[in-house]
C-alpha cells in the first residue's frame, strides 16, 4: 500500500517535472524509483519469511508450501503460484528500474523524468493487481490450517529454482528499453544517444529470455518423462514471442548505428517486444489457453489485462505516428547484397516467425469464439512451418557476416563464401554417406513438399561455423598485424576489444551447435518394454538393459516406486538407472514421474518407468534414444558465453591490467568452431544403430516380420489397482494377427514359388503388414492425449493410462476394416478421424487442423501476412536501392565511415572495421 501510494507520486512528478523542466520534481521522482526498490524488498523478503516459518494464516503459505519441503522449495514457492508470481515481477522490475535510473540520471538528464513515469505507470498496473485482485498477503478469516497443501510436485525440480527467475528478469527487463523509447518518442530526443542505454538493457532482456527458454526445456526434458525438450506449449511460446523481437531488434539496431537507418523500426519493435511481454503474462495468467504450465482461468482477470495492453499500444504508437516526420532517415540501401539489406531480411523473418507463432498459439481460442469448438494446433504443424523458417535465419547467421556494409562486389561475394560453402558441402557429403537414413524426407509447409531436411541442417550448421570461424580467422590476422602479437593473444584481445561483433559471433556459433542437437531429433526414437520378474534383459537399439529391482518406499509426504535397471552397451556395464514413480499425498490424482537418463555425447539414454505391479514386480519400461541431444545444451552454452561477452562494460577492460604476450599457444583458437562440427560429424553414425526401434512412419520396421513373435497381453496394474490399460506396439500380436494370416494368404497365391520359411516369403508379407502399421502410427500421431495432466502430447508417445485406452480405441476402430485394400485404409483413416471428432466433441483432439472450412479460411490471415510482407520487401527494396544508388551518384549518401571504395580488399575494410567500430 505504501509502495502503490509512493510509485503514483513518483510517475506524476517525473511527467510533470519533465514536462515543465522541474528539475527538483524529477530529482524527487528518481528517488521514488529507489524508495519503491526498497519496499518491494522488504515485502518480498516478508513472504519469504512466512514460507520459510510456516506462516499459514497467510493463505498463498498455505496453498504453496507444507512443512515437509526443504528450504530452496519454499523459496521457490514464492513464485510458484499467481499471486506470488505477479509479487515476484514487480520486485524484479523495482530493483532493474532503479539500477538503470541510477546509471542514466545524469546521462539522459533532459528525459529521465519521463523514463522514470514510463516504468512507474507499468509498476502501478501490477501493484494495484496485488492489493485489489490478487493479493499474496490474503489471511483466513478463521482458524488456519495447521499444514499447507505443498508445492505442485512438477515444480519441485532443481530447474525450477532457477528457470522461473530467469524468464521473470528477461521479462521485466523489457521495460527498460520501452521506458526509455518512449522518453525518447515524449521529449523529442530522437537521435541516437538513447540507443546506447537501450542497447546493454536489451541484450539483458534477450539473454535471460534464452537462459530461461533453454532451462525451460531442460526442466521439460528431466520433469515431465515425455523424452521432448520443446512442445510448442502456450507457455514456452509466450517466452519465445518477445526471444524473437529481441532478436530482431539487436540486429536493427546495428543498422541505425551504422547507417542512421530504420529509427521508426527499431522503436516500434522495442514498443512490440514489451507489449509481447504484458501479452505473455496475459495468456499464462488469464486461462485464455490451455497448457500444463499454465495458472487457472481469470476471465476478471483476462479483461484488466486486455484493458492495459490497448492502453499501450494506443499510447506508444499515438506517440510514434506524432513523431514520425522527425524519424525520416536520408540514408537508404544500396544493394541487395548488403550487410543491411540481410539484416532487415532476417528482421522480416524473425517478426514473421512471432507473428505466426501468436495465431497458432491463439488458434485454439480465436476457432472457440468463431465456432464454438476448441480446435488444436499441436506440435507437428508448428514443426512443418517452423523448421524451415528456422533454417533459413541459420543460413542469414552464417551469411551475413561475410556481406559488406552498403554493397558487395562479386569478387568480394566469391572470396567470402567459397571456404563456407566448400566445407558445407564435405560435411553434407560425410553424413550423407556415414548415416543413410539422414537422407530421408521430410515434409514442409505442406505434406506436398517433400526435402531432406537433416542433410540441410547438418549443412547449414556447417556452412555458419566455417562463416563465423573464417572471420576469427581473418581478424585475428588483422589483429597480429596491428599489435604484433601471437595468435592467441590477437584473439583475445580482438573479442575483448571488440565484444559487441565477435560475442555476437559466438552467439552465432551457439546457434549452429544447437541446430546440430535439432537435428538430431529426427533419430529420435522410443520402445516399450514389459519385463515380467526381476533378472529379465531387454534390448533398444545397441542397449541391454537389466531389470534387477522393483523397490517401494512410503512416508508421510508420498509413496513412490524406483526400478533398478542396469544399462550396458556390449560388454561394457554403463551404469544404474534408477526411474521412479511418486504419489504425493497432498496430490493424490497427480502421479510425478521421475525419469533416468545416461547421458553421452552422441546419444541419451532416458529411461521411464511407466507402470507396475507390486505384487508380482512386473514393470513396464519406456525406452528413449535421443541423439545428439547434449548439443542443444553444449551450443546454449556458447550462446550465453558469447552474450556474456557483449555485456563486458567499457570500464572493466579499460582498467584490465596489461599482461605480457603468450606466444605460440594459439593455432587451434581460430578452428575451434570446425573442431565442435567435426566432433558431431563423429557422432553421427552412431546414431545409425539406433533405427532398429520404433521406426517412423513409411520405414521398415524389423519387428513386422510375418515370424515375429508376438506379445498375448500387454496389459498390467498401476499401485493401487489402476489400470494402466494397452500399450500400442507396432507389433501388436492382437491387432495384427488376423492380417498377417491374410498376407500369407495373399503371398501364397501371388507368389507360389516361395518357401514359408524363406526370407523372401517372410518379407513379402512384412511388406504387406507395413502399411496397416503405417496406418496405425499415423492415426495415433493425430490424435492427442485429453486427460488434462499431459502437455497435449500425441497418444502414440503420452504414457499415461489414458492415452494408453485412446490407443486401444484407434485398434479396435481399425479391426473393423480390410486394411490391406488401400483404399479401404484411407476409408478407415477418415472415420477413425471423424469418430474421434464426435465422441469428444470437436477438433481439439486433432494434433492438426483439418484443413476445411473455417480452419482454412482462418489460416489465410497468416499465410497472407507472410507472403504480403516477403512481396513488401522485395518491392520496397528495389525502391529503396534505387533511390539509394541515385543518392550515391549524386554524393547526396553520407556514407559510412567504415566503408570506403569498393576496390578495396578485405583487409582494409576489416582494418578500418576494427579501429573504427565496436
Amino acid at each position: 500500500l505504501v509502495g502503490f501510494v509512493v510509485i503514483a507520486y513518483g510517475a506524476a512528478a517525473g511527467l510533470i517535472g519533465n514536462t515543465q523542466r522541474r528539475r527538483r520534481l524529477v530529482t524527487s521522482s528518481i528517488h521514488t524509483v529507489y524508495a519503491f526498490a526498497g519496499l518491494t524488498t522488504l515485502a518480498s523478503a516478508l513472504m519469504i519469511y512466512a514460507f520459510v516459518t510456516h506462516d499459514y494464516s497467510i493463505k498463498y503459505v498455505a496453498e504453496y508450501s507444507d512443512t515437509s519441503m526443504s528450504v530452496g522449495h519454499k523459496v521457490t514457492a514464492y513464485w510458484g503460484g499467481l499471486d506470488g508470481s505477479l509479487m515476484f515481477w514487480s520486485w524484479v522490475l523495482a530493483v532493474f528500474s532503479a539500477i538503470a535510473v541510477r546509471m542514466n540520471r545524469y546521462r539522459h538528464a533532459d528525459m529521465i523524468g519521463f523514463v522514470v513515469a514510463v516504468i512507474l505507470l507499468v509498476q502501478l498496473f501490477f501493484v494495484a493487481l496485488l492489493i485489489y485482485d490478487k493479493n499474496p498477503f490474503a489471511t483466513f478469516l478463521g482458524e488456519p490450517p495447521q499444514d499447507g497443501q505443498g508445492l505442485n510436485p512438477l515444480l519441485q525440480n532443481y530447474w525450477m529454482t532457477i528457470h522461473p527467475p530467469t524468464m521473470y528478469v528477461g521479462y521485466t527487463a523489457a521495460t527498460i528499453p520501452f521506458a526509455f523509447g518512449i522518453a525518447a518518442l515524449a521529449s523529442g530526443r530522437l537521435d541516437d544517444q538513447w540507443l546506447s542505454s537501450v542497447r546493454q538493457w536489451t541484450l539483458i532482456c534477450w539473454l535471460f529470455l534464452s537462459i530461461g527458454l533453454i532451462l525451460g526445456g531442460r526442466w521439460a526434458y528431466e520433469e515431465l518423462g515425455w523424452g521432448g525438450y520443446w512442445a510448442w506449449d502456450p507457455v514456452e511460446n509466450a517466452g519465445l514471442l518477445p526471444w524473437f523481437t529481441m532478436t530482431a531488434f539487436l540486429h536493427a539496431v546495428m543498422i541505425q548505428e551504422q547507417r542512421g537507418m530504420m529509427k521508426v523500426w527499431n522503436i516500434a519493435l522495442v514498443i512490440l517486444s514489451f507489449f509481447l511481454t504484458i501479452f505473455g503474462t496475459f495468456m499464462t495468467r488469464s486461462g485464455v489457453v490451455q497448457s500444463v504450465h499454465a495458472f487457472g482461468q481469470d476471465n476478471d482477470l483476462a479483461l484488466i489485462f486486455i484493458l492495459f495492453m490497448a492502453l499501450i499500444l494506443i499510447v506508444s504508437f499515438g506517440l510514434l505516428l506524432f513523431r514520425l516526420p522527425q524519424l525520416r532517415s536520408s540514408n537508404t540501401f544500396e544493394s541487395f547484397v548488403s550487410r543491411e539489406y540481410a539484416f532487415l531480411l532476417n528482421n522480416w523473418i524473425l517478426l514473421a516467425c512471432a507473428f505466426f507463432v501468436l495465431f497458432a498459439t491463439m488458434f485454439p481460442t480465436l476457432s472457440e469464439a468463431v465456432t464454438g469448438q476448441r480446435i488444436t494446433v499441436g506440435p507437428p504443424f508448428f514443426n512443418q512451418w517452423m523448421v524451415p523458417i528456422g533454417l533459413v535465419l541459420l543460413f542469414l547467421a552464417g551469411a551475413t557476416p561475410l556481406l559488406a556494409w552498403r554493397r558487395t562486389t562479386l569478387d568480394r561475394l566469391f572470396s567470402q563464401f567459397v571456404f563456407p560453402v566448400a566445407f558445407a558441402l564435405l560435411a553434407v557429403s560425410v553424413v550423407a554417406i556415414a548415416v543413410p537414413r539422414s537422407r530421408m524426407f521430410t515434409a514442409v509447409f505442406t505434406d506436398a513438399v517433400q526435402l531432406p531436411v537433416t542433410l540441410i541442417c547438418i549443412a547449414l550448421c556447417a556452412f555458419t561455423l566455417a562463416s563465423v570461424s573464417q572471420e576469427f580467422w581473418r581478424g585475428v590476422r588483422i589483429r597480429r598485424r596491428q599489435t604484433g602479437g601471437d595468435p592467441f593473444t590477437a584473439l583475445v584481445g580482438l573479442i575483448v576489444t571488440k565484444r559487441r561483433k565477435y560475442g555476437g559471433y559466438i552467439v552465432h556459433m551457439g546457434v549452429a551447435i544447437m541446430f546440430i542437437g535439432f537435428a538430431g531429433k529426427a533419430y529420435d526414437r522410443s520402445v516399450d518394454r514389459t519385463v515380467e520378474a526381476p533378472g529379465a534383459v531387454f534390448e533398444a537399439g545397441d542397449y541391454t538393459f537389466r531389470y534387477d529391482a522393483l523397490k517401494t518406499h512410503s512416508d508421510d509426504l508420498m509413496h513412490s516406486t524406483t526400478a533398478e535397471v542396469m544399462l550396458s552397451k556390449g560388454d561394457r556395464e554403463l551404469g544404474l538407472l534408477t526411474p521412479e514413480k511418486r504419489q504425493y499425498v497432498n496430490f493424490p490424482d497427480q502421479p510425478n514421474t521421475v525419469v533416468s537418463v545416461n547421458s553421452q555425447l552422441s546419444f541419451d539414454v532416458y529411461l521411464v518407468l511407466t507402470g507396475f505391479d507390486t505384487s508380482t514386480e512386473r514393470a513396464h519400461f519406456r525406452v528413449y534414444l535421443n541423439p545428439l541431444v547434449n548439443w542443444v545444451w553444449i551450443g546454449f552454452g556458447v550462446l550465453m558465453l558469447g552474450g556474456l561477452i557483449c555485456l563486458i562494460p567499457q570500464r572493466m577492460i579499460e582498467q584490465r591490467p596489461s599482461a605480457p604476450a603468450s606466444r605460440g599457444r594459439g593455432g587451434a583458437a581460430a578452428g575451434g568452431a570446425a573442431i565442435l562440427l567435426a566432433a558431431s560429424l563423429v557422432a553421427l553414425p552412431q546414431v545409425a544403430h539406433a533405427q532398429d526401434e520404433g521406426a517412423p512412419p513409411g520405414a521398415e520396421h524389423p519387428d513386422s516380420a510375418a515370424g515375429a513373435q508376438y506379445d498375448d497381453e500387454d496389459v498390467f496394474s498401476h499401485t493401487g489397482g489402476a489400470s494402466v490399460g494397452h500399450l500400442y506396439r507396432p507389433n501388436d500380436g492382437n491387432f495384427l494377427r488376423p492380417y498377417e494370416a491374410e498376407a500369407r494368404r495373399i503371398v501364397e497365391q501371388e507368389q507360389p514359388d516361395l518357401e514359408p520359411e524363406s526370407q523372401a516369403y517372410q518379407q513379402a508379407v512384412s511388406a504387406k503388414l507395413q502399411p496397416i502399421i503405417d496406418l496405425g502410427e499415423r492415426l495415433m500421431y493425430d490424435l492427442v492425449c485429453l486427460c488434462g495432466g499431459c502437455p497435449r502430447e500425441e497418444i502414440y508417445t503420452c504414457k499415461c493410462g489414458y492415452a494408453a485406452n485412446l490407443r486401444e480405441k484407434v485398434l479396435s476402430l481399425l479391426s473393423r476394416y480390410d486394411l490391406l485394400d488401400e483404399s479401404e485404409r484411407e476409408r478407415a483413416y477418415d472415420e477413425v478421424v471423424d469418430a474421434f471428432i464426435d465422441e469428444y466433441d470437436g477438433e481439439h483432439v486433432l494434433a492438426m487442423p483439418i484443413d476445411k472450412g473455417f480452419n482454412r479460411l482462418a489460416w489465410i490471415v497468416p499465410y497472407a501476412a507472410v507472403l504480403g510482407a516477403l512481396l513488401l520487401l522485395v518491392a520496397f527494396g528495389w525502391r529503396w536501392v534505387r533511390r539509394g544508388n541515385d543518392n550515391a551518384a549524386s554524393g547526396g549518401s553520407e556514407g559510412d565511415a567504415s566503408v570506403t571504395g569498393e576496390d578495396e580488399t578485405y583487409a582494409e575494410l576489416l582494418d578500418d572495421e576494427l579501429r573504427d567500430t565496436d
